[in-house]
This record gives structure tokens, sequence and C-alpha cells, in this order.
């Protein structure tokens, strides 16, 4: 259900991506400031964010390919494992560790996989070809 309502509306989905990817970077700086979490968490994963505002300009043609979507998927499994690392020698309960992976680490990387849906159904157009011809 939620890929159709991806795919149906994608402007509002791209405006959606857009402002999530906002409040996650807030909320990284946030628990920067205020919890102590570690520079290289807080520097990977705006590095992360970064790189997906370049996969969201995309949208909904994300090309799996492009140095964009490559580099967001390493920065992804970087900003997992340094999350992880952080987390590993301190006792938080399980609820506040689950919390900050699934706000910070997973909602936005979630959604635009979600998001490589909408990219299928879509008609090409002179704008995205890539000079093949279909004969």
């Amino acid at each position: 259900y939620i890929t159709e309502v991806i795919e149906d509306y994608t402007s509002i989905s791209r405006s959606f991506f857009k402002w999530s990817n906002i409040a996650v970077v807030g909320a990284y700086l946030t628990m920067f400031l205020f919890e102590g979490t570690g520079t290289l968490n807080l520097i990977l994963g705006i590095l992360t964010f970064i790189m997906a505002w370049q996969v969201i300009e995309q949208f909904p043609n994300i090309e799996m390919v492009s140095p964009s979507f490559m580099g967001l998927i390493v920065c992804m499994i970087l900003n997992h494992v340094t999350a992880y690392w952080f987390f590993k020698d301190r006792f938080l309960s399980f609820s506040q560790i689950i919390a900050y992976f699934t706000i910070c680490v997973w909602l936005v990387p979630i959604q635009l996989i979600l998001g490589l849906v909408a990219g299928e159904n879509i008609l090409p157009t002179s704008s995205n070809s890539r000079g093949s011809n279909f004969l």
C-alpha cells in the first residue's frame, strides 16, 4: 500500500522525503548536543543524508548505478556499523537503541528503497532518455 501511495503522489512523496531528511539531520544534531553521541556518528550521519538528498533530487527517476546512489549505499552501511559500535559498550534500554536505529539510521533509506518502485512505472521522456533506441 505504501509503495502505491508513493507511486501515485510522487511530488508529495518527494517533499515528504526531503522534510524527513531534514528532520533526521536535526535529530542527529540534537542527540549530539544533548545525549553525547559520537562525533563520528554525527559526521557519517550527516554525510549519509547529504548523499540521500542528492538521490532525492533524482526522485522518481532514481538510477541504481548512479554515483550518488552507490555513495548512499556505502554511507548507509558505514553509518549502520558506526552506530552499532557506538551502542555496543553502552548500557541503554533496547527501546532507546531501536528508536535511534529506526529514526536516524533506517528511516530515510527505507523511504528511498520504497521510492524505487515509483520510478518503475514512469513513461520514458526525452529528459530521462540515455540515448538508447527502441528499434
